[in-house]
């Protein structure tokens, strides 16, 4: 199985999208705080501070721009794609479909450690493994198939939860593409997929 444009690139976009709205924001933020030094301006560590932060607040909208040309770059190739050989709306239904199982994948469990006769809730390392994994997973919906990408996590015991959760997983994934039919998951390698074909 070959990754397709969409899912090869959904979680770098969703990386720049993050990175682009936090920069953003610091950018927004400075700007905003900037002029508030001026009332200082006889001391002369405040003109420092100014000095340094409408550097900050430079470099930043700068960033901001770069994330966002990079983010468009990366995005108008499948959106102009879907256009002319699917359809638009497949864009975002693979999009929200992609979150939503990842919501229905992602195990939440906390162990109680006890140091210095403290408990203190940790993460179990078994399910953070498979939590990175399924934060990986990417559903592409388009007119003719569905395609749901799952990556397999590292450790033998992540990837029992997962072999345990594959028929539920199945069940899942057909229920909320119910246009189509699903095979069994086929893996290869480090990758678990699952093809859906229109009826």
């Amino acid at each position: 199985m070959k990754k397709t444009y969409f899912i090869q690139r959904f979680n770098l976009n969703l990386g720049l999208l993050i990175f682009w709205l936090f920069t953003s924001f610091m950018s927004f933020v400075l700007r905003l705080l900037i002029p508030s030094f001026s009332n200082f301006r006889t001391i002369s560590l405040f003109l420092k501070f100014q000095a340094i932060l409408e550097k900050v607040h430079t470099f930043s909208v700068i960033l901001s721009c770069v994330l966002f040309l990079l983010l468009v770059l990366s995005t108008v190739w499948e959106i102009v794609s879907r256009i002319i050989s699917d359809s638009l709306l497949n864009y975002f239904k693979s999009i929200i479909k992609t979150f939503s199982l990842r919501r229905f994948l992602t195990q939440s469990e906390r162990i109680e450690k006890k140091t210095d006769n403290q408990s203190q809730p940790s993460v179990n390392p078994v399910l953070k493994d498979f939590n990175k994994a399924a934060h990986k997973a990417v559903v592409d919906t388009r007119v003719n198939q569905t395609v749901v990408f799952v990556k397999v996590p590292h450790s033998q015991q992540a990837q029992k939860i997962l072999k345990e959760l594959e028929s539920q997983l199945k069940e899942e994934i057909s229920s909320r593409n119910p246009d189509y039919y699903f095979s069994s998951p086929n893996r290869v390698n480090n990758q678990l997929w699952f093809i859906g074909t229109k009826r």
